[in-house]
């Protein structure tokens, strides 16, 4: 019993358990987080991002040249939505109320209230006028309160729910 205790002292001192990321409330990720250091990237409250993206810390493009990493703090606010295939570099700060359009690749910090994209993400509006152009095109919609429940608990949207939303916004469309 007391060697076990030792050894499993030892071995955690050797192989450290793995830190996570730190994350705020209504985390809703299809994202890789930094596999290196996961404990460097901080995500707000009432994230949501899309299959493909990255969240980065750390990247090896100096280590052949200095033998070093290039590793740096990555910081995203509270209610940011992340589109598919998008790239957040180390060392960005993303602010409050931001939409990062798909196949963004962020190379520097976004303003609060921005929506993004491109290679490399430029702001292209703000938030109230990306809501004012949906709006005019007619194409929010409004999910089932099931379904934002299932967000907001974090849980995994099941192919029964994912029919749910889809009959929900269908009804909408007619």
């Amino acid at each position: 019993m007391i060697i076990n205790k030792f050894f499993k002292k030892v071995y955690h001192l050797i192989y450290p358990p793995r830190v996570r990321f730190k994350h705020g409330q209504r985390f809703y990720s299809n994202s890789l987080i930094d596999t290196l250091f996961p404990e460097l990237v901080e995500i707000g409250d009432d994230f949501i991002s899309a299959p493909g993206s990255i969240i980065l810390a750390h990247d090896a493009s100096t280590l052949w040249h200095t033998g070093k990493y290039r590793v740096q703090k990555t910081k995203i606010g509270n209610r940011v939505f992340l589109g598919a295939n998008s790239i957040i570099l180390p060392g960005v700060v993303v602010g409050d109320d931001v939409i990062i359009g798909s196949g963004s690749v962020v190379t520097k910090d976004i303003a609060s209230n921005s929506v993004v994209a491109g290679n490399p993400a430029r702001v292209v509006s703000t938030i109230s006028e990306y809501i004012d152009k949906c709006e005019q095109r007619k194409i929010l919609y409004t999910p089932d309160e099931k379904f934002i429940d299932l967000i907001t608990r974090g849980e995994i949207i099941t192919e029964e729910r994912q029919n749910e939303l889809r009959d929900t916004i269908y009804t909408q469309l007619k």
